[in-house]
């Protein structure tokens, strides 16, 4: 098992649970510390990632790790999706489908809204935040997800050996239950939904994960943004 896709995931959605207990100034100094220790996982664990060597007469693809999000600028199809997702994201978020049509029992928890700018007394404190926030949403979270998603389960469905599975593959089965789960782990499902499919759309026409690092980066960069420009904090 090669942790660097799963274990950066897991802590961040165990993180976020946690620090989501926390109220006021509490919570974002829980969140700042989730984001430290994220990117610290992450950096020890792409320090001491290596390829899984092929086995003789084995010609598949196995060379998964940090080669599969190697930074490159031929992103254009990336950061178009990117905008067009936010865009899709931020519509279908502000119709409130789920509140109105689903029965209150089904209806998926709401999001921590943390408004930095009424709990932090000094424009320090409150800009501070803003910029962790800002690291986490396009940096920590695209790696984290991507990796996760995209990199890993999406291949894992398809077969429990996914690390010979080749990047982009493509199943039914896969695409939909990765859709249904990322759906559910967020509360917009309506807008999770689409926007998964979109960005498993990109992986399939590019077949490059780093494309959808971008992708997700650039949307939720965008998505921080919007929720200081409009103060629409449950969105964030």
């Amino acid at each position: 098992m090669n942790y660097l896709y799963v274990a950066p995931f897991f802590a961040y959605l165990i993180g976020t649970s946690v620090a989501a207990k926390f109220e006021g100034v509490s919570y974002s100094v829980a969140y700042g510390v989730l984001m430290v220790g994220i990117t610290g996982l992450f950096l020890c664990l792409a320090a001491t990632a290596r390829p899984k060597a092929k086995t003789a007469g084995d010609d598949r693809h196995s060379s998964v790790g940090l080669s599969e999000i190697a930074p490159h600028w031929r992103v254009a199809e990336g950061f178009l999706v990117g905008v067009i997702g936010i865009a899709l994201w931020i519509w279908l978020s502000d119709l409130q489908l789920e509140r109105r049509f689903l029965p209150e029992m089904l209806q998926p928890a709401e999001r921590v809204s943390f408004n930095p700018l009424s709990e932090f007394d000094s424009s320090w404190g409150k800009w501070a935040f803003v910029a962790v926030r800002l690291f986490g949403l396009a940096i920590v979270v695209p790696v984290a997800e991507e990796l996760f998603w995209r990199g890993f389960l999406l291949r894992w469905i398809i077969d429990p050996n996914w690390e010979q599975v080749p990047l982009g593959s493509f199943t039914w089965r896969s695409c939909l239950a990765v859709t249904a789960l990322f759906t559910l782990a967020h509360p917009e499902w309506l807008a999770a939904a689409v926007y998964c499919l979109l960005i498993n759309g990109l992986l399939y026409w590019r077949r490059d994960l780093w494309q959808c690092v971008v992708a997700h980066g650039v949307s939720n960069l965008l998505l921080g943004l919007y929720v200081l420009k409009y103060e629409v904090w449950y969105l964030w």
